[in-house]
């Protein structure tokens, strides 16, 4: 439950009073039409239902939508206050590579609760999951987690998009536990409108372009409706070489002078991973003749650019080398060689929605929803590089191998008394540091969506009944061009002849690449087929205030996925390093997790009633109740409950509020999927706290790609909570709406990971626990690490704990973990007025986040308590427990606000959106302070003109979007920003020319 501080209530009245200036500026009111409490379907499935107007529900009605400019559902949903980070987005998904959800997709995630917590609907009907999933950080890492494609659902054709900002598990069943959204399409449309828009960006040299088209018409003497609805979209890519923001990777020179941060590596995001590996000669006594002249003492080497002041002997035409310890080649990831890559893909996107309602002989009426969608994108992202467990050997034979056997042997004078210590028949390298950059990545996606629903509806005396078949399927192909073959690389490594692959050219012919390039897929499926069957009744009996409302119903449905990798990921090509590591810990595509195929279904049955009760004439009640029937989960017969109120004690003043229980059943990925090895770029803890101590004397390397297993279970648990939620409509004079809800929400079992880097703190604790005692102990036995080298044994020793070598994989498992609360509140203002000098309407809403935290029990209890008395620095972060608010994109607010007018032909508006201020989490400092990125504010402005064209009646309308040309502020991200939560394009226009006939 949540309480009402005094600091709370001083915080809401601030956008209270700049609301209510800005109308009084404006000197307009609500004419009668906005009535949005009145048209609202979502929350209640009894047709009519009057307690509607007691639900806490956002409307967004087309002419509203078609103002913002949008084109897409992912930007629509930025645009939504009570919705949070897209985690799906293409800027952002870039070290997930093929395991990432790529291609046109956008997650719904309300009230920053997680993906799938949202439930989406279309006409009041589930949607189907998009194909593809990716992984989300729950707790310390990365889950699986899927969600409906934003994209699939249109921008056009719509009448209205409704919000419900409440769980609603009892009405429509899992996954609503942050609320529901819900897409209404037009229905009983006749005409035909047609439109263009052409969009162009100020900062790079993208454009987009859309064609939209509206048809319907009567038959049957008006018996029967058909309506379609198309869309073409195509959009052109954004590459980080457009703008001077993003084409460096090095983000260093944007940090102030006077920053605690200035001089930091933190925003140095190029890469240790380049064209210049380093090389080390792989044997257990290097020859010492080698030792200060081409290696150092243990045998490795860095190289170097031709014409670098580091270099000391050359290589080849394009490559020298150098004793180690003179610094890394850094790779610029942006930059990619020249290719740059994409912050946003090449797209194309088609969808047809079509609506047929006739009404039957007997008054049954029919219904039918057909709709279509497809996508095909081209990304490019920067070039592979092997993952730092898994080393590739140069071989001896090799021509280009400076210490082998081949032309490629360093002689001279300088290098000859060297190189006499070095056997005949050479010596193989292990390749270290390095990036196969000659060629960049390039993805193709194609996506498309299928869904036919055919519906019946009809009355017997005082009984409303509706029945609905439904089959939808969505599929997605990735296939990811010039991947490097782990396999093909060795193999070609080993060629003794000119045709082997050289890492000492930088160039495409050169290297020989070619022959180590190969093409990966994955191939994503997602079906949802359901039947539902429901009865109400307006008039089940009377009470003293009215009648009461009656539904019951019956819904089955059946879910399925299948996840189809490429044979190079799933374990039907095997490749064993020369460690031994091999499958399932290992794949044969460089840079990328091996992952089985994976698949799943469950049926699901659940029967559900509903009952509004008039229990004053001012006082109405809504109660629910579902049990739902899971296949494949433990605990697979569920029940929960919801009741909600509107109580009116006079007409301007309405109270409302509602109490739920909620549950999200584990996702078919985390049931089904079979021991998954990902390996995601992460910081050993221990490792930089024994840099921070030693003041990084010894220069270890703490952030490396580290390798975590997990896999699905039967064992898990639904997810299940609570959700309150109290507030107020007030009409204080016509035309004038206030509203303001205050919500909570309890999470309890939410399924995630404790975490790589959560296990590497709990393995840091029991060394500093141990000190240099008992140093034969395991310490956190989930926690893999090489045996250390010589400069780790040094530098944990002088910080006073038992040496580790490099963590390579930490061994986690999906579980139930503890509870996530949140809190917070909505505010609405709303006026319209018709005046002499036109219509104007004012909408402003936000939404405010005071709590989000995740309970920590167990080890990460036992963390958290250490850190907080000071065993644990500040600066570490122990990730997804205790206070989440504020971080790592959790805003504590958000607004938007938007004026129109319109005055005969002549239309404008302006409309302003607000992001707050948030901490990223992983730049604090070992005193705490952290690193806030600050509140992003951009407005938008519309003209337009209606006028008449031949026979059809056009509008014309200029828009300009982020119309100060506001830029993202500075993260420590990929490019720059933090793409989940903020869009650094800049400002553009567009034109959009509509006609009616």
């Amino acid at each position: 439950m949540f309480h009402i501080s005094h600091s709370f209530l001083k915080c809401a009245r601030a956008p209270l009073a700049v609301a209510v200036a800005l109308i009084s500026a404006a000197s307009i009111a609500q004419d009668s039409d906005l009535a949005i409490e009145e048209v609202i379907v979502v929350g209640s499935q009894i047709k009519g239902a009057s307690i509607s107007e007691a639900l806490a529900v956002s409307v967004l009605d087309a002419e509203t939508i078609e103002a913002m400019g949008v084109d897409s559902g992912d930007e629509l949903l930025a645009l939504i206050p009570e919705n949070g980070q897209n985690f799906f987005n293409e800027a952002e998904n870039i070290s997930g590579g093929v395991n990432s959800g790529r291609g046109d997709l956008g997650a719904f995630n309300l009230r920053n609760l997680g993906t799938g917590n949202t439930l989406v609907l279309l006409n009041g009907r589930r949607l189907v999951n998009s194909a593809t999933y990716q992984t989300e950080e729950v707790g310390g890492s990365f889950v699986p987690v899927n969600t409906a494609n934003s994209n699939h659902l249109p921008v056009w054709g719509i009448d209205r998009v409704e919000v419900l900002r409440d769980g609603a598990s009892a009405i429509y069943g899992a996954d609503a536990v942050a609320g529901v959204v819900n897409t209404v399409l037009k229905d009983d449309f006749e005409g035909f409108n047609i439109s263009f828009r052409h969009s162009e960006f100020d900062n790079t040299p993208s454009t987009r372009q859309s064609i939209t088209a509206e048809w319907g018409q009567d038959f049957n003497d008006g018996r029967t409706n058909v309506g379609v609805f198309f869309n073409y979209y195509h959009r052109d890519r954004v590459s980080s070489n457009d703008d001077p923001r993003w084409a460096d990777s090095d983000f260093r020179s944007r940090i102030p002078e006077d920053s605690p941060w200035a001089g930091s590596t933190s925003f140095r995001n190029d890469s240790a991973n380049g064209l210049y590996p380093q090389m080390d000669v792989r044997t257990s006594s290097e020859p010492t003749s080698l030792n200060g002249v081409i290696t150092d003492t243990a045998g490795e080497f860095e190289t170097y650019a031709v014409g670098d002041s580091r270099c000391q002997y050359a290589i080849s035409a394009t490559h020298c080398g150098a004793v180690d310890g003179q610094g890394t080649s850094r790779y610029d990831l942006n930059g990619n060689n020249g290719f740059g890559r994409d912050l946003a893909s090449e797209l194309d996107r088609m969808s047809v929605f079509a609506n047929i309602t006739h009404e039957l002989e007997n008054g049954v009426e029919s219904f039918t929803e057909i709709s279509y969608y497809e996508s095909d994108t081209n990304l490019i992202r920067h070039a592979s590089s092997p993952f730092s467990s898994v080393k590739l050997i140069m071989g001896a034979d090799n021509p280009y191998n400076p210490l082998g056997s081949g032309p490629g042997r360093l002689s001279g004078p300088d290098l000859d008394e060297a190189m006499a210590g070095v056997p005949a028949e050479g010596l193989d390298l292990i390749i270290d540091n390095y990036r196969f950059g000659q060629v960049p990545r390039v993805v193709d996606n194609n996506g498309d969506m299928f869904r036919i629903l055919q519906g019946l509806r009809g009355s017997q005396g005082d009984w409303d009944w509706e029945t609905a078949f439904s089959y939808a399927k969505a599929g997605k192909d990735d296939i990811t061009h010039n991947r490097i073959s782990n396999n093909l690389a060795q193999e070609a490594l080993n060629d003794s002849s000119s045709a082997a692959f050289n890492p000492f050219d930088s160039t495409r012919e050169g290297s020989n690449i070619d022959r180590i390039l190969v093409d990966v897929y994955r191939k994503s499926e997602t079906e949802l087929t359901t039947f539902d069957f429901k009865v109400s009744n307006n008039d089940l009996f009377e009470l003293g205030a009215g009648s009461v409302a009656g539904l019951i119903g019956f819904e089955w449905r059946k879910e399925e996925y299948s996840d189809d990798r490429d044979p190079r990921l799933d374990g039907t090509i095997v490749f064993t390093d020369y460690q031994g590591n091999t499958f399932p810990y290992v794949s044969d595509v460089v840079n990328s997790s091996p992952t089985p195929d994976s698949a799943g279904g469950r049926n699901v049955r659940s029967v559900f009633a509903e009952l509004q009760i008039p229990v004053l004439e001012n006082l109405n009640v809504q109660l629910a109740i579902r049990s739902e029937n899971y296949s494949d989960v433990g605990d697979g017969n569920i029940s929960v409950g919801k009741a909600a109120f509107g109580y009116r004690p006079f007409e301007p003043l309405l109270i409302r509020g509602s109490w739920s229980e909620t549950f999200r059943a584990p996702n078919l990925v985390t049931v089904n999927e079979g021991l998954v090895a990902r390996s995601n770029t992460r910081t050993d803890w221990t490792c930089d706290y024994v840099n921070q101590v030693t003041g990084e004397a010894y220069d270890l390397n703490c952030r490396n790609s580290t390798q975590r297993s997990a896999q699905g279970s039967e064992l898990l648990t639904s997810e299940t909570g609570e959700s309150t939620s109290i507030g107020i409509v007030l009409e204080p004079i016509e035309g004038l709406t206030v509203t303001a809800d205050f919500w909570s929400i309890e999470k309890d079992d939410t399924i995630g990971l404790f975490g790589e880097e959560n296990h590497m703190i709990l393995d840091l604790f029991y060394r500093l626990q141990a000190g240099t005692t008992d140093c034969s102990m395991t310490f956190n036995p989930a926690v893999v690490r090489d045996a250390p080298d010589d400069d780790q044994i040094a530098a944990f020793a002088e910080a006073g704990i038992c040496p580790g070598g490099t963590a390579i994989r930490v061994d986690d498992a999906y579980a139930n973990l503890d509870k996530r609360t949140l809190e917070g509140y909505d505010i609405g203002v709303y006026y319209e007025v018709d005046t002499q000098a036109g219509n104007f309407s004012f909408r402003y809403n936000g939404s405010y986040l005071d709590k989000f935290e995740q309970e920590a029990s167990g080890d990460a209890a036992l963390l958290v308590a250490s850190q907080a008395s000071g065993a644990i620095p500040a600066n570490i972060p122990i990730d997804g427990f205790a206070d989440l608010l504020g971080r790592d994109g959790n805003q504590e607010e958000r607004h938007r606000a938007s004026l129109r007018w319109r005055r005969g032909d002549f239309g404008a508006s302006l409309s302003g959106y607000q992001v707050g201020s948030f901490y990223q989490s992983a730049l604090t400092l070992s005193d705490g302070t952290r690193y806030v990125i600050p509140s992003m504010k951009t407005y938008d402005a519309t003209f337009d003109y209606r006028f008449d064209m031949g026979d059809a009646r056009s509008r014309l309308r200029l828009g300009v979007k982020n119309l100060t040309d506001e830029r993202a502020p500075l993260a420590d991200r990929y490019f720059g920003y933090f793409a989940d939560a903020h869009s650094d394009y800049g400002r553009y226009m567009y034109v959009d020319l509509r006609m009616s006939f």
